[in-house]
């Protein structure tokens, strides 16, 4: 063993407590001087042990508030506290922590169990008491308790693990820990031979070319038969002389059962020591079986995730096809010669039927925006915090306004402002107020921004520019409920919904500690993400329409109307400054142009995204151009779901969210074949 030993009379203050480590005979006194004191096998620990039971890094001590506590690193053998094991424990003086043989008290020797520790290797199980007199009979028990404590653990963690690998790596120490095996092996049945899936030996270190290291004959028969298998000098077993597998790998002792569930065998779990012979047990193979019966149902629960994993991965391919395939066909058709009203015409009629609430101030046709009104929808009537996302210009405050009408709180006032453009100085008056007197200027009492939106909502946008200590008076607001003017006393208690938002990488700003990360938790319980114009330009034409509309109706003049080009480029430009940025611009060109507005009149950077207006090569209408581009993109999608299956037809309609017959009338229709090796779309139609 090994540690620092405790000096007499080391440092002046506070008394630091200490362990007493006994083993093999020896005692070493050391001090816990560190908030977290490693023991184990390895030399990286504080407390080094040398004990066969004990893992490499076995468990650790940790400083907390007013005590200790003793936590088990997932060790071999498990972490033993006055007789009971233990995952975490509060630390008491004359605690006696028993590693294998090793016995570490905290503070002082505890004579109660200074003589006696708890082996879990031990071959009790199930044992008969008779024959054992009362002292005996209560070890037994003690020691089976203990055995029950360590399999409901490895149940409780088999039934945590959805991660296929993850649960069979668990699987395979399990069986070392349990069988104090020197070598564990998860076997899976394959389609034409066992593939070692896991393979640990006895320090939790993976098995080098594990498909060489076990034998292959007898887990075939365990998985033909179905029967568990325990041999106790398995070269001199007449059941398996005709292995040579066997005296090549040198095996001694070996342990195997089947994993089964009702329906077939998923493979088998076995263990292995090439030193030592007899050293299995009838009760080891019965603690094997328990464990082999619940990872057979934990395997199939991972496989099943696995699968859903899958399924949900291809879900997401033939979205992410779809997606493509819309977009392309919104550049199809959006590059021909439009009028603003043929653009709107092309549009979805209106907002989806099933909203809760009214939001037509919100100019919008967008599946991305009716995704949000779900949001708002279910969380309006709340009072929980809302974080509000989105690049400037997207309607981060026409948002807030729903949320706030919505609500409970309709009735009573919305108060908005902007952090940003706040004086820095002036800011503690402008959120909390201030009494006469309280600085130069403050010629009256003043109310802040929370008393005005006392019951009702304050929507702080751009809370990101918020500085720091402003941050923290925030921050003490919102967990208690009151304020405090400037320069005054009294403590005012206020009721206030805060909606914020921002244009900026709070999360990053966060890990750059630029925004206090519990305030951001306090203000962040929901989150609305706003897409940026350019990712909802089917509203472009409504909000151009919307917007000349409304210029008609102030300055009481005919609605002016943009000609086809103008429409063109007005579309395919990105916006960076999203709808504020064509707000702006439908002011412009409106106050300097006439009844129609031809491009020329565009800001340059709009005018580099337009476009020549073309016309189709076959003269056909423009409904035509759009039915046989939308055709052309469902074929192609199609035929990419099909060749992404192995055209498997149920499988396709699935994923493609069809009926199997309307899949195949869709096969028909577009007269589509399987050509192996062609790529998706390459078919033409008869």
């Amino acid at each position: 063993m090994s540690g620092k030993p405790l000096e007499k009379g080391a440092g002046g203050g506070r008394k630091r407590p200490k362990l007493i480590v006994a083993e093999n005979g020896h005692q070493l006194v050391l001090q816990l001087d560190q908030r977290i004191t490693t023991i184990g096998r390895s030399h990286d620990n504080t407390v080094e042990i040398d004990d066969v039971s004990s893992s490499r890094l076995h468990c650790q001590i940790e400083r907390k508030d007013g005590g200790y506590e003793i936590v088990d690193l997932k060790s071999r053998n498990g972490t033993v506290v006055n007789g009971v094991l233990v995952l975490r424990k509060e630390l008491r003086p004359g605690d006696c922590i028993e590693i294998g043989k090793t016995q570490v008290f905290f503070e002082h020797i505890s004579q109660e169990y200074a003589d006696e520790t708890i082996d879990l290797t031990t071959d009790y199980f199930l044992e008969p008491l008779e024959g054992l007199d009362e002292e005996n009979q209560l070890s037994v028990l003690k020691n089976e308790r203990e055995i029950f404590l360590k399999l409901m653990e490895i149940n409780r963690n088999l039934n945590s693990k959805v991660v296929l690998d993850d649960l069979l790596g668990l699987i395979v120490d399990t069986v070392v820990e349990v069988t104090s095996a020197e070598r564990g092996f998860f076997l899976l049945a394959g389609e034409k031979e066992l593939e070692v899936r896991a393979a640990r030996n006895m320090d939790g270190e993976t098995v080098k070319d594990p498909q060489l290291k076990f034998c292959r004959g007898i887990a075939e028969d365990v998985i033909d038969s179905r029967k568990p298998m325990c041999s106790d000098n398995a070269m001199n077993d007449r059941r398996f002389r005709a292995l040579a597998t066997v005296k090549e790998l040198n095996l001694k002792s070996v342990l195997c059962v089947p994993l089964a569930n009702d329906d077939s065998v998923l493979g088998a779990i076995s263990g292995d020591n090439r030193f030592d012979e007899n050293a299995f047990t009838s009760n080891h193979l019965r603690w094997l079986e328990m464990v082999a019966h619940q990872a057979a149902f934990a395997i199939r629960n991972a496989q099943l995730f696995d699968e859903n994993i899958s399924r949900s991965e291809a879900l997401k391919q033939t979205q992410r096809s779809l997606e493509r395939a819309n977009a392309q066909l919104e550049e199809n058709v959006m590059k021909k010669t439009l009028q603003l009203e043929e653009a709107i015409k092309l549009l979805p009629e209106d907002q989806p039927a099933g909203f809760k609430y009214d939001y037509s101030k919100i100019i919008t046709r967008s599946p991305k925006m009716f995704e949000i009104f779900r949001i708002i929808d279910k969380v309006s009537e709340s009072a929980v915090p809302v974080l509000i996302l989105g690049e400037s210009g997207t309607g981060k405050e026409l948002v807030a306004g729903a949320l706030h009408e919505n609500g409970q709180r309709s009735e009573e006032e919305f108060v908005s402002e902007n952090c940003a453009a706040i004086p820095m100085n002036l800011m503690e008056s402008e959120f909390f107020g201030h009494v006469k007197g309280a600085f130069t200027g403050a010629t009256s009492e003043k109310k802040g921004l929370f008393e005005n939106a006392d019951k009702g909502t304050l929507f702080l946008d751009e809370i990101a520019d918020m500085p720091g200590d402003m941050q923290t008076k925030l921050l003490r607001v919102l967990q208690e409920g009151e304020i405090r003017r400037v320069g005054g006393k009294e403590v005012i208690n206020v009721d206030v919904r805060v909606i914020s938002a921002t244009n900026k990488n709070i999360f990053d700003m966060v890990r750059k500690q630029e925004f206090r990360e519990d305030l951001l938790y306090r203000i962040n319980v929901i989150t609305i993400t706003l897409p940026p114009l350019r990712e909802r330009r089917e509203d472009i034409p409504l909000l151009i329409d919307f917007f000349l509309e409304r210029i008609a109706e102030r300055s009481s003049e005919k609605k002016k109307s943009l000609d086809r080009e103008t429409v063109q480029a007005m579309y395919q430009h990105d916006w960076p400054g999203n709808v504020r940025e064509l707000e702006n611009e439908i002011e412009r060109f409106a106050a300097l142009g006439g009844d129609v507005i031809e491009p020329q009149l565009l800001s340059p950077s709009i005018q580099a995204n337009g476009s020549k207006p073309g016309l189709s090569a076959d003269g056909k209408p423009l409904k035509d151009i759009v039915s046989r581009t939308v055709e052309d993109v469902e074929r192609r999608v199609i035929y990419a779901a099909l060749a992404d299956t192995n055209w498997k037809k149920s499988k396709t309609a699935e994923m493609l969210g069809i009926s199997r017959p309307t899949l195949d009338a869709k096969i028909l229709k577009y007269a589509l074949k399987w050509e192996p090796g062609a790529e998706p779309g390459l078919n033409s139609r008869n």
